[in-house]
This record gives C-alpha cells, sequence and structure tokens, in this order.
C-alpha cells in the first residue's frame, strides 16, 4: 500500500512538473510575441542595407545637400558630415526640409521602359548602369536608387529600379548615371538629346497614367513607368511591354 502510494505521489509530482513546464514555455512564447519590439527587426534591416554603403556619387550629393559652405559641418546640425555620411544619410534627418530617408529605410521596386522614336532601350545600354550590389562603393551610380547587376532570369537588366530609402525622386536616378530628365528633354551620357519640338513628344506615364511630377516623382512599390520620345499618340503597345517582375521581389 505505502509503494503504491508512493509510486502516485511521484507520478503526480511529474505530472506537475510538466505541466509547470509547459506553461512556463507558453508564457514564454506569448509573452516574446506580445512585448517584443517590431521596430527592432526593421532597425537590423536598414542597418544591414546601410552597410551598403554611399557610392562616389552619394558622397558629392550628400555634400551639396549638407555642407553647402563646405566648412566639413552638417549646416542643419553641426555634425562632421562625414558623421552624417557613415549613418547612411545624404540628407540631414535633422533638418526639418529633408525628404530622403537614410539608406536602407525601406526597399520597393517599380517596372520601368523607356522608349526613343518607338524603340525600347535595351538591355545593352543598361548593363554598364547597373550596381553591383558586391561593391557598391565603386559603382557608377547611386545606393539610394539604381538597377542592380545581375537580374534573376527571365528579368533583365533596366526591366526594374530599386530604391533603398525613402523619398529619393527619379531625377538623382538620371544625375547618378550622367543623364538629364525633365518635362523638356531626355539627354544621355554621350550628350544624345531627346527634347520636345514640333513633331516629337516626350511623355511620362505611372501605372497607365501621364504623370505631372517628372524628375520629382518618388516611385511607389509596384509601379509600372513609361518614359517615351516620339510622334506616337497611342502608347497602348508600349504601356503593355512593361514588365511584371517587381512583385517578386
Amino acid at each position: 500500500m505505502k509503494r503504491e502510494e508512493k509510486y502516485n505521489k511521484l507520478f503526480l509530482y511529474g505530472f506537475l512538473l510538466f505541466t509547470f513546464l509547459i506553461l512556463s514555455v507558453s508564457i514564454f512564447s506569448v509573452g516574446k510575441l506580445l512585448f517584443s519590439n517590431p521596430s527592432s527587426d526593421v532597425s537590423n534591416s536598414m542597418l544591414r542595407l546601410s552597410k551598403m554603403g554611399l557610392t562616389v556619387y552619394d558622397k558629392q550629393l550628400a555634400l551639396k545637400f549638407m555642407d553647402d559652405n563646405h566648412d566639413g559641418k552638417c549646416d542643419a546640425c553641426g555634425m562632421d558630415v562625414e558623421l552624417c555620411m557613415d549613418s547612411g544619410q545624404i540628407q540631414c534627418n535633422m533638418d526639418s526640409k529633408s525628404t530622403i530617408g537614410v539608406l536602407g529605410s525601406q526597399h520597393v521596386h517599380a517596372d520601368w521602359k523607356i522608349y526613343i522614336n518607338g524603340k525600347a532601350l535595351d538591355e545593352a545600354i543598361w548593363e554598364p548602369l547597373t550596381m553591383d550590389m558586391s561593391a557598391p562603393s565603386k559603382s557608377v551610380t547611386s545606393s539610394f536608387i539604381h538597377l542592380d547587376k545581375g537580374a534573376p532570369v527571365p528579368e533583365k537588366s533596366g526591366d526594374l529600379i530599386h530604391m533603398h530609402a525613402t523619398g529619393v525622386p527619379l531625377w538623382i536616378f538620371f544625375e547618378s548615371i550622367g543623364w538629364k530628365f525633365n518635362k523638356d528633354c531626355l539627354i544621355l551620357d554621350n550628350n544624345e538629346r531627346y527634347c520636345n519640338d514640333d513633331k516629337n513628344i516626350l511623355k511620362f506615364y505611372v501605372s497607365g497614367k501621364p504623370n505631372n511630377e517628372w524628375e520629382n516623382y518618388v516611385f511607389e512599390d509596384l509601379d509600372k513607368i513609361l518614359i517615351s520620345h516620339g510622334s506616337e499618340t497611342n502608347l497602348n503597345q508600349q504601356l503593355a511591354s512593361i514588365t511584371d517582375f517587381a512583385k517578386n521581389h
């Protein structure tokens, strides 16, 4: 009888211990979900992306934005401008006029096409202007907005434009590769000019609709962008040719 009572007690203690362990694990898991800081995941993601580093172009642009008097200090906050750049800024985020976020503050994509006289700019034109993510500091373009090198098949170089911060306007991409784009002209780095005249008009469409922001447009994720110069008035075929790869990223 005593032996049976002993076994019953051991079984009860074991059951209670097992139940306690299960409850402890459950409470810990729930607490982690309830009280974890989701912004820490965002911060870690931002840190990883900011380690891409600023390109030569980015640093030159940052100096224009933040150090107008060339004293090595940020005009808005007084910090060493190099420290601002090291933290992923090309505009001082302490300045109320700042519109461009820290490098890594977001990562969005847009499919796009550029047509000149009815012919789309192809991969051969875009490939030399893509960013090699393994060596961004040596890139010809910008870490903030660029075309990626080595696009996954069937995507081709130039099908997709990437933005790695909030608030980055299109003119930064064009300027970074030595081009110019506005409501009047598209000018390539070899100085080929495609401007408005009596016959040929420059058009700018976003997701099927004319857009009047031109070089100042800040694209949104999954946008479809068309830039077209020529005499065409019916752009349906050009609009339909824009790829749909952004959703895969």
